[in-house]
This record gives structure tokens, sequence and C-alpha cells, in this order.
């Protein structure tokens, strides 16, 4: 028999793709037996009302409570697993209600884990929809698809992959840790913690959760600044996992979580040697470099802004002003970690998956 799943989900101000939600977990084909457990973060919308509606119709398989006060999704998951009757070989699925799952997903997620018993979590491939010519969803549907292709191959070379998505993964329920209060980003602390607790983890390419990818440059600046601000409190937390580099875990830790979060940070210690050699030294080559990596830098973000107020989308200019924003992101990021974290409330991303 399959191993008994528990769906925890917290949700804010989902009133227009909560039924959707609940109508794609309830439909999916898993054998074993699954409850959903929903934390409602003191919404202020039609939440509540929806949510309480499924629990009328579906007693026996979904439970939902409201938070008096904003809790943040962390604290609420935290919150939910606190009540669960635990049973043996209990699985639990994380997932966020914009995140749709295909009928056999669960299904996907949970078989690598009955093959593999040193294998404790495995995430979901999440397929965008709703791309459009204008905006960013290219771009970002472009950086998600080679973020997930280097995933699939961590979990089959190293048997670790650095981090679920978070909108739809499976994690034995053994090997969960509460999320410390004013943790940002609790999907990679919960993945590094089974880490820490000898578990593995792996990208199933056969569990597949559709959702509508960000269209906004703003929106998704803002989303990555939390989720930057959040890896930095995982990278101090869970150090012992990168340094020394003397495992398969530690290498892939570090060549593809940390060298990317320090990469605005080396780019700006570039520019300032540069600037030295090139003002303080008159070196010539210096110079002429400084000048070609600040017109490199510039040149395409400016002329697709401009093109954008034209109602021209060149996918070039798009891709590279996508690429220093998200890397700003990550640099203001490390300052908003710098000044410390109080609060873990979130805002949830607005994407419709109409």
């Amino acid at each position: 028999p399959l191993p008994p799943v528990a769906m925890l989900m917290a949700v804010h101000n989902e009133e227009a793709v909560i039924a959707q939600k609940l109508e794609a977990t309830l439909a999916q084909d898993y054998p074993g037996n699954l409850t959903v457990y929903i934390g409602c973060d003191n919404c202020s919308d039609r939440t509540w009302p929806i949510l309480q509606d499924y629990v009328k119709r579906y007693p026996d398989r979904i439970v939902a409570s409201e938070n008096p006060h904003r809790m943040g999704k962390p604290n609420t998951i935290n919150r939910l697993f606190e009540e669960l009757e635990t049973e043996t070989g209990l699985i639990l699925w994380l997932t966020d209600a914009s995140v749709m799952p295909a009928e056999d997903c669960l299904k996907q997620l949970v078989y690598p884990i009955l093959a593999n018993d040193k294998i404790v979590l495995v995430d979901a491939q999440q397929i965008h929809h709703g791309l459009q010519e204008a905006g960013i969803s290219r771009s970002e549907d472009s950086y998600i698809s080679r973020e997930a292709k280097i995933k699939v191959a961590e979990g089959k070379i190293y048997g670790h992959l650095i981090g679920p998505f978070g909108g739809c993964y499976v994690l034995k329920a053994d090997y969960f840790r509460p999320v410390p209060d004013n943790y940002l980003v609790d999907d990679f602390f919960l993945c590094m913690s089974a880490y820490e607790s000898g578990g593995r983890g792996i990208s199933s390419p056969d569990a597949r959760a559709f959702e509508a990818v960000g269209q906004s440059m703003r929106g998704e600046f803002n989303r990555k600044l939390r989720i930057a601000t959040g890896n930095w409190q995982n990278l101090m937390r869970f150090r012992s996992l990168w340094w020394p580099l003397t495992s398969d875990l530690a290498y892939a830790f570090f060549s593809h979580k940390i060298l990317r979060w320090i990469s605005p940070i080396l780019g700006i210690i570039m520019f300032i040697c540069l600037a030295v050699l090139a003002f303080g030294l008159s070196n010539y080559w210096a110079t002429v470099l400084l000048y070609s990596l600040s017109a490199l830098v510039l040149i395409p973000s400016l002329l697709d802004v401009t093109l954008s107020i034209l109602g021209v989308d060149l996918l070039v200019f798009r891709h590279w002003r996508y690429f220093l924003t998200m890397n700003l992101a990550l640099l203001l990021g490390f300052f908003r970690f710098l000044k410390g974290v109080r609060s873990n409330v979130w805002q949830p991303s607005q994407r419709h998956n109409d």
C-alpha cells in the first residue's frame, strides 16, 4: 500500500485560485490516503468562506483552520504540522495555491521515495502557461526551465537537488524541522534540514505541476528580493553543508547557489578594480574594458525600456534587463539580510491560472 499523505498549504487572499486548486487536489490519481490541511492566514477576501464550503462537502478529506492574525507562510506551515496526527511513513505534500498539479503528480512524487529509502524529498516540474510577448514572462520561463534542468541533473549525479521550487514537492514527515520565525524561504530551509539529517532529494521529471508565469518586472523583482534575503539566512544557517568543499553536496550547493548569490558582489568588486586601474593607474586596457562593460550593462537595458514604451518587445534586450534586475534583487537582498529580518509575513504573487 502507498503511504498516507498530508497536504500542507498556507493561503492568503487566494479566492481567484483556491477552488481550482482544491478540485485539482481532490482529483489526484493516488491510491493511498490523502488528507488536505489548509491554514488560512487571516484572509480579507472570500478565501475563508470558499474553504468552509469545501470542508462541509469533503469533511473526511479537507481540514481548514484560520489564523487570528497574519503569521506568514512558514509559521502557518509550522502550525499545521504541529496539529497533525503523524502516522508511520507519513509523507508531507507542500504546495502553493497557485500551482495546479497534474492528475498523477502526487503519485509521481511519492514513487521515488518508495523506490529508494534514502530519498526523503522529491520536487515537481513546474510548467508555465500564459506566456506573452510583452512583460517578462518569456525571460522568467527561460530562467526557470534552465534551473529545472540543473536540479534534475543534480539529483541524478549527486543525489541532492539544491532546493525545490517550493510550489509543489513532498517531504518525509520524519525529516520536517520547524522553520525559524523570521526565515523567508521555508522550502530551502526544509530541504537543507533534511540533508543535514542524512536524507537525499531529487527532482522528478514525471511529476508535473502548472503555474501562470510572472508578467511584471516589478512584481518579480519584489518576489526575488524576498527570496534573496532568505537565501542569505539559509547560507549562514547551513554553512557546514557547503564548506569545506569535500562532498558532492557541498560542491553542488557552492557551485549552483552560492556563486550565483554572490555574483552581484563579485561584479561590483570587478568594476571597482577596473576603476582603480583605469583612473588611479591610467591603465589603457583597463579603461577600455571599464567603458565597454559599462556600455554593455546600460545600453541594452535602456533600449529595452525605450522600445517597451513604443510597444516593441525584443527578447534579447528583455532577457538582459531581466538578468540585471534580478541580480539587483540579489544585491539588495544581501543588504536587507545585514539589517536583520523581523517578520516572514509574505504577500502572494499575483499570478492567475486562467
